[in-house]
């Protein structure tokens, strides 16, 4: 069998499952995850590092194959068979290839969809201001942007531009203009067309991830600068996302980012993707939304204080983490026992 039809049989096979990834290494059977958990595709072969270095190079065009050879690793968008698109990573370990693909939905589903939080999907309507969207790996961030992302661009006549690495969803012009600018193809970093946007005529940004040094500095800019601005964040928590945020402010800057931010932050969800009762994934978020006691603990970097003022403001749309997850539990969508695996504060969740 040819490695390229040996990677169309794996893909189909996870498309028959449904799976949202696949995960190939030397001297493995291929895993793919459904439904959260990793299911082992025992029909098909066991992998070797000669196989995984042909189908890496049966799509990696010469550039991302130097990339790969001098960086040691490449996040990639891979097009199966005109069948669906994969967020690809190549990257090595033991000393092999190993790949993950991730599978990306071929259209945007709505925020009710979703079931995205109607306090987050709310503060779309301000013009300006910073909404963070975090959570761990594989917990459905891109999703949830692009949700906001066509919801803006099925109801507002506004310049959209996005920074990403790699791009992962794709947008057509509705009521607004969409440019989806690339980093490492568009544009050199991160930083360069955060900069850039600064002085365009942008309405909404959207930044893909928090990668580089200085980037904090330049979104609380653009969002101080009259932009809407959604940022992805790599944490598990609202606080965690916060304390993140503040901590990679250079200590010079710090007092004032801490007040700019305070002033600029609209809202964070951090979310998570759980099994759910019967087949399939339910969103459990926790929301935080800006209030004056939120500004207020913000600007005196007492973070601590946020998980509690989650826990009382339900007036405003706020939510802690285990508080989602009781909720899904009353109404039967995850099991208790997947509940109090993900529980923050164990001993209250019970």
């Amino acid at each position: 069998m040819s490695d390229t039809l040996l990677l169309n049989n794996i893909l189909n096979a996870a498309s028959e499952r449904k799976a949202t990834d696949v995960h190939l290494v030397a001297g493995n059977n291929p895993v793919v995850r459904v439904d959260g958990r990793l299911v082992t595709l025992s029909e098909e072969q066991v992998l070797t590092p000669d196989t995984l270095a042909t189908i890496a190079e049966s799509f990696l065009s010469k550039e991302d194959l130097e990339k790969l050879n001098k960086d040691k690793e490449i996040v990639t968008i891979y097009t199966w068979a005109n069948r669906a698109r994969f967020r690809a990573k190549i990257f090595y370990q033991k000393g092999y290839l190993a790949l993950s693909f991730r599978f990306v939905a071929p259209f945007v589903r709505t925020p009710k969809e979703l079931g995205i939080s109607t306090a987050i999907v709310q503060l779309l309507n301000k013009d300006r201001g910073l909404i963070i969207i975090t959570g761990p790996f594989g917990s459905g961030r891109t999703t949830t942007a692009a949700s906001l992302i066509e919801t803006l661009n099925r109801n507002k006549g506004i310049h959209i531009q996005t920074l990403e690495q790699p791009i992962e969803y794709l947008f057509s012009n509705n009521q607004s203009v969409i440019d989806q600018r690339e980093v490492g193809h568009d544009v050199l970093t991160f930083n360069d067309g955060l900069r850039d946007m600064l002085d365009e005529d942008v309405d909404v940004v959207f930044i893909g991830s928090l990668y580089e040094e200085g980037m904090e500095e330049l979104i609380l800019e653009l969002a101080e600068s009259g932009k809407l601005v959604i940022l992805l964040m790599d944490a598990d928590t609202v606080m965690s996302a916060l304390e993140r945020f503040i901590s990679n402010l250079p200590a010079e800057k710090r007092a004032w980012g801490q007040d700019l931010l305070a002033d600029v932050l609209l809202g964070v969800t951090a979310q998570r993707l759980l099994p759910r009762v019967g087949g399939g994934s339910t969103l459990a978020a926790e929301v935080l939304t800006s209030t004056s006691a939120v500004k207020s603990s913000i600007r005196d970097n007492n973070l601590r204080q946020l998980f509690s003022i989650m826990q009382t403001s339900k007036d405003e749309g706020m939510i802690n983490l285990d508080q989602a997850l009781s909720e899904l539990v009353r109404v039967g969508e995850i099991a208790a026992e997947e509940a109090r695996k993900q529980a923050l504060d164990l001993q209250s969740f019970k």
